[in-house]
């Protein structure tokens, strides 16, 4: 979580602590601050003690008297039952209080280690909810609907019937389905439902139904997806490269040098390149060549306050949507082949070995000699003396051949490999868990196929030296302007989580060491190596420490006394920034900016400490946001693609067993999904010890006789996936065994741990 001090509207004087709210999405009566003792767990707080507070809001909070502290249950029976083995009688359970051999554990009496701290929140600090969400309505009473969010964690609220469309209140059956938008706009401290109005009725038929529900995760996400206005043209020069742009960037002139780009099939904004050359004595020059917004993009003009204002692209299945207009991202600022591009290059004279001798930055042109996929570098990293057939590669430019640009891209493969050991060897760690990918139909948009992303020795190759482009840049910011040079912050990881996820690694039998980032890198990289380990442990501890992690976030320099405050604990860095996609982020543009008010001398820098600071925080919130909405978006398809099978078997581990439900990770995709008892085959036995053991007997059916199986904290098991009523909703169940072909199921292998 981040604090947001400059905008508080309520005191924290009186308490002394503020945090960010956080509500468990599957059970939204459950929220949770973050401990002023960062070593300890989270606060607890009830529902009846959020005060009206949202998921994502800045709190101020005050810690309850500790007889209200919540205590741990399952914890308090295990350690009870461990010292007296031999009781014939087992501990009674009451409303936060165990009885057992006569004696009542409460919060006064016990250790504090059985204890969780509770508190209640006394004021929002900043309302950082959009206060929207999607859901459905019904007719309440002769005055109000009453709306039902998708997400229960925002309350429902009632909404005039004179809001609705027409014959909404004489005909509800006929809108039933319609998804809707709605927005809160008072909320009584003593009222039952908040009271609301009604954003937009998006509608609901089949054929609309991708479109509408695409709009209500943006609507509630709060991301703009309004077309650019007619005018916004005027603001964008011509592209034109002058005598003047000539001299100014004669060093830097790589159109005659052998510069090309690595990107997906899919991608239409190129916004970085590559290119190196021998020098000679074991040196290459190499560089980073980043499309140059800041040439066409002006502080202050309309294009700029459109961007500002987003902050970042937005990634759905479907669609993206850009930052900048179209003329921009993919014509005038993106490195495409053939033609000449304004670009601002990172210019490293580097050895064999990564060790950087001499860096560069300047402003550049340079004529991209072609548009590789990842697949077609990958190809040349797999056979460097492949001579390739006609037709199989993009065209080449500028008189160079594929043998030119193969060897470049095998000195890069070659270096990036080094570079990304030592990154590891200092304590770097990035858990790359399993992207959706889906197949869609060029007619009407709906999900074929269903796969998972997968990242290539290409992938990494390009993105190892996006990390050192950024790294050489913060670097130079920082070192010029230590007051306000846009910075990317990564914390440690949630202390209270990771806590949690140790003793479930010890439950689950699995050594992990978790002091640093550099101990847990070597225990990943231990478990998908090993031979004697199946291969769903490491994608349920990558799954399991990705939960650990706290976010990433932008800030001005000047927020914090020392530059070690500024740690980005994921890459091991001591200073870290975004500069190589100023198409599609607007931290990078920013960087950019600063970047070359550096190399003209100015001082104090383009920007002041407040002014970055707020593009900093409106930037975190922002990329935040479209991370849920991209999220949302492949839930969406994923829902879709489900509804149109008829069952879906698929491998996954047991990550947890509660009372009524198993946790489980489906193997192949990487998503946890919770398979609920009231789901299962009707007659089932659902006999479980939480946090431990699930036994499931299956009644007679049939021919089929009664069949029974216990499983256990990661066990494999076989899970049936089903797209459930409600939108969003994933169902599963575990079938009965034998009822299902064992040879049809897909095999998964082995976890990704490298940056993405």
């Amino acid at each position: 979580c981040y604090e947001r001090t400059k905008k508080a509207v309520v005191s924290t004087q009186s308490t002394g602590y503020k945090s960010t709210l956080r509500i468990n999405q599957k059970r939204h009566t459950l929220a949770f601050l973050s401990n002023p003792a960062k070593s300890e767990k989270d606060i607890f707080v009830e529902d009846t003690n959020q005060n009206r507070a949202l998921n994502g809001d800045l709190v101020a909070f005050e810690i309850l008297p500790k007889e209200k502290w919540k205590l741990n249950q399952p914890e308090l029976i295990s350690d009870l039952l461990a010292a007296n083995p031999d009781s014939p009688n087992l501990p009674v359970r009451g409303d936060n209080e165990i009885q057992f051999l006569g004696k009542v554990y409460t919060a006064l009496n016990v250790e504090e280690k059985y204890l969780q701290k509770t508190a209640k929140v006394v004021g929002i600090i900043e309302k950082i909810h959009p206060r929207k969400a999607m859901g459905y309505a019904k007719v309440y009473n002769k005055n109000f609907a009453l709306f039902s969010p998708l997400d229960s964690r925002v309350p429902r609220m009632l909404i005039h019937l004179n809001e609705f469309p027409k014959g909404f209140a004489e005909r509800p059956k006929d809108f039933a389905e319609n998804l809707m938008i709605g927005l809160i706009n008072r909320w009584e401290i003593t009222g039952k439902f908040a009271m609301g109005t009604l954003v937009k009725s998006i509608g609901g038929d089949k054929d609309d139904l991708v479109q509408a529900a695409t709009e209500g995760i943006l609507m509630e996400n709060d991301l703009d997806d309004t077309p650019f206005p007619d005018d916004i043209d005027v603001d964008i020069p011509d592209f034109e490269i002058t005598a003047e742009d000539v001299a100014a960037r004669a060093e830097f002139d790589f159109r005659k040098k052998c510069v090309f780009t690595i990107d997906p099939a899919t991608a239409r904004d190129l916004d970085d390149a590559c290119s190196v050359e021998n020098l000679g004595d074991g040196l290459y020059e190499i560089g980073v060549h980043i499309a140059d917004v800041s040439h066409f993009v002006y502080p202050g003009t309309l294009v700029d306050d459109i961007a500002r204002k987003r902050t970042t692209s937005v990634y759905l299945v479907q669609r993206v949507i850009p930052m900048l207009p179209r003329k921009l991202c993919e014509n005038l600022c993106s490195l495409n082949p053939g033609v000449d591009r304004f670009s601002f290059s990172v210019v490293w004279v580097m050895d064999r070995e990564g060790k950087v001798h001499k860096t560069k930055f300047g402003k550049s042109l340079i004529s991209s000699c072609a548009k590789l996929h990842y697949a077609h570098a990958q190809d040349m990293i797999d056979d460097p003396d492949r001579e390739f057939e006609e037709g199989y590669l993009p065209e080449i430019h500028g008189g160079f051949t594929a043998s030119d640009i193969s060897w470049r891209v095998n000195v890069l493969h070659s270096i990036a490999q080094i570079l990304r050991q030592k990154r590891k060897d200092s304590g770097s760690i990035s858990i790359q868990q399993c992207k959706l990918s889906f197949s869609l139909n060029k007619e009407d948009g709906m999900p074929t196929g269903l796969g998972s992303y997968k990242s290539r020795e290409s992938n990494k190759l390009i993105e190892e030296f996006m990390l050192k482009a950024n790294v050489s840049v913060a670097e130079k910011l920082y070192e010029c302007y230590p007051e306000n040079a846009i910075i990317r912050r990564h914390p440690g990881p949630k202390e209270d989580v990771l806590r949690e996820t140790e003793k479930l690694f010890k439950r689950m039998q699995i050594e992990i060491d978790t002091t640093s980032s550099k101990s847990m890198q070597h225990a990943l990289e231990r478990l998908n190596n090993s031979a004697s380990m199946p291969s769903s442990i490491s994608l349920v501890v990558a799954s399991l420490l990705a939960k650990c992690m706290s976010l990433a976030t932008y800030h001005s320099s000047g927020e914090f006394d020392s530059p070690y405050d500024y740690f980005h604990y994921g890459l091991s860095m001591e200073l870290y920034t975004h500069f190589t996609s100023p198409i599609r982020r607007y931290p990078d543009l920013i960087a950019h900016r600063q970047l070359q008010a550096i190399l003209e001398g100015e001082k104090e820098g383009p920007m002041s400490f407040d002014e970055v600071s707020e593009i900093a925080e409106v930037s975190s919130l922002k990329k935040y946001a479209s991370k849920l909405a991209s999220d949302k978006s492949g839930e969406l398809f994923l829902w879709l693609f489900l509804r149109e099978q008829v069952d879906m078997f698929e491998r996954a581990t047991v990550v947890d067993i509660g009372e009524q439900s198993i946790d489980v990770l489906i193997l192949r995709y990487g998503i946890q999904i919770r398979l609920w008892r009231d789901y299962m085959e009707e007659g089932i036995e659902f006999q479980a010890k939480p946090k431990e053991w699930v036994h499931i007997t299956w009644p007679v059916k049939g021919d089929l006789k009664s069949a029974s199986k216990r499983f256990a904290l990661l066990d494999d098991l076989v899970v049936c996936m089903r797209a459930g009523k409600q939108l969003f909703k994933i169902n599963g169940t575990i079938p009965r065994p034998k009822s299902y072909d064992e040879q049809t199921l897909p095999v998964v292998t082995g976890v990704a741990i490298e940056d993405v």
